[in-house]
C-alpha cells in the first residue's frame, strides 16, 4: 500500500542540506527536535516514523522482529522499539493525539517464512499505531524488494527507493 510517498531515482535525489545526517542500523532508533536526515535500508524489517509538526519533534525506529521475549527492552523487537519511541515524545510533552505516522518496509525477501515474518512486522506496526490512535499518513510496505528510506525530520518528508533489479 502506498500513500503519498516520494520515490526517487538516481537523478532525483533528496535535497542535500545543512541537516545532521544519521544512519539507522537494524535495532536502532532516533528521536530529535533538530533538523536531521535519517536513512536506513529495510528488507523484512519495518520502520515507523513518528512526528509532530507543532513541536518540531520526530523519530524513527528500525525493528527486525514482531514479537519480543518477556522482559526484553531491545528495540530490535517491535513492541519495545515502538514504545520507546512513543515514550520520547511523551517526555517532550507532545500529546499522542498530535502524532502522525509513516510506515515502511516489510518486504518478503524470499521464502514463505520470510514473507510471514515481513507481514507480521507490518501488522505489528499498524496494530501499535491503531491502538494509540495515531493516524498513518503514508505507508509503503510489502512487496518482494528491499527499500532505502530517507526521512527528513524538519518537515517529515520521506523518500523511498526500491532496491534490486526487476
Amino acid at each position: 500500500m502506498t500513500l503519498s510517498v516520494q520515490a526517487y531515482l538516481r537523478r532525483d535525489r533528496p535535497p542535500a542540506g545543512m541537516e545532521k545526517q544519521t544512519y539507522l542500523h537494524p535495532g536502532q532508533l532516533c528521536f530529535t527536535t533538530e533538523p536531521t536526515v535519517v536513512s536506513t535500508v529495510l528488507g523484512s524489517c519495518v520502520s515507523v516514523c513518528l512526528y509532530d509538526e507543532e513541536h518540531k519533534a520526530a523519530g524513527m525506529n528500525h525493528f527486525l522482529l514482531p514479537g519480543s521475549l518477556p522482559g526484553t527492552e531491545s528495540p530490535r523487537f517491535a513492541e519495545p522499539a515502538n514504545q520507546i519511541l512513543l515514550k520520547r515524545f511523551r517526555e517532550m510533552g507532545v500529546p499522542v493525539s498530535r502524532l502522525r505516522a509513516k510506515v515502511f518496509g516489510g518486504a518478503s525477501m524470499g521464502g514463505s517464512s520470510a514473507g510471514d515474518l515481513a507481514s507480521r512486522n507490518v501488522e505489528t506496526a499498524l496494530a501499535f499505531l491503531r491502538s494509540n490512535c495515531i493516524p498513518i499518513v503514508s505507508q509503503d510496505t510489502g512487496g518482494e524488494r528491499g527499500r532505502k528510506l530517507i526521512f527528513r525530520t524538519s518537515d517529515a518528508t520521506a523518500w523511498v527507493r526500491l532496491l534490486g533489479v526487476r
